[in-house]
């Protein structure tokens, strides 16, 4: 994660007549990284978090879920421990990676 701001500021530099990139951040990734990831990467990002959706505690459809979730909070402007509060698939994802 200590590599996300510097590649944020690599990848928005001016690269003349080459298209600009999408942000991709893989490895290690649940629900609990998505507002640093957007905060410092913005919005159009592609979060590759295999592992924190189908290591979910209740299977992967509840860990998509709570990626999904996890978005909503951040777009929200809301913290995911608030929006856990009555969002059960994100708040057991928070007990788990936390």
């Amino acid at each position: 994660m200590k590599d996300v701001k510097a590649t944020h500021k690599r990848l928005k530099q001016d690269w003349l007549k080459i298209k600009p990139v999408l942000p991709v951040s893989s490895g290690g990734l649940h629900p609990g990284n998505v507002p640093f990831l957007i905060k410092h990467l913005g919005k159009d990002l592609v979060i590759q978090a295999g592992g924190g959706v189908h290591g979910h505690p209740w299977g992967t459809r509840a860990g998509a879920k709570a990626m999904r979730q996890a978005v909503d909070a951040v777009m929200k402007k809301k913290t995911l421990k608030e929006y856990s509060k009555t969002h059960g698939e994100l708040k057991e994802a928070l007990a788990k990676w936390r």
